[in-house]
């Protein structure tokens, strides 16, 4: 499955163990994982974070997806998403024809879908397989 990962699932996977690490390890060796600078960037700023800087598993896991991970550069769009930072998210999966956008904040993307692709939790993802 083609999937494009929310920063808020890399955070919980890094700093636990469970079903976000769990499925950052199923991504990355069963699934196809996209990413944008601008997500890149965003994962960065946030591991870099003074109460974040102390997580080893951050360097690690970032490592990991970067060794399969594909970029793209996101088309511009415009959802009118409450969290601007969301945006790019939808954005990359629509221009890498993502099948998902998996985030732990379903509350900030209003709808299911938006052009094809769904927006599900992590457990959500790990019921389907």
């Amino acid at each position: 499955m083609k999937v494009v990962i929310d920063c808020n699932i890399f955070i919980s996977a890094g700093l636990n163990r469970g079903t976000c690490r769990d499925l950052i390890y199923e991504l990355i060796e069963h699934h196809t994982v996209y990413f944008s600078p601008e997500i890149i960037e965003e994962y960065t700023v946030v591991i870099n974070r003074p109460k974040f800087q102390k997580v080893p598993a951050f360097n690690l896991i970032l490592q990991d997806l970067g060794t399969v991970a594909i970029i793209v550069k996101p088309a511009q769009h415009s959802f009118k998403l409450a969290d601007p930072n969301d945006e790019t998210y939808l954005s990359t999966a629509l221009t890498a024809k993502a099948d998902v956008v998996i985030t732990g904040n379903k509350k900030h993307f209003p709808l299911n879908e938006y052009e094809g692709v769904k927006i599900i939790s992590p457990r959500e993802f790990l019921d389907l397989l």
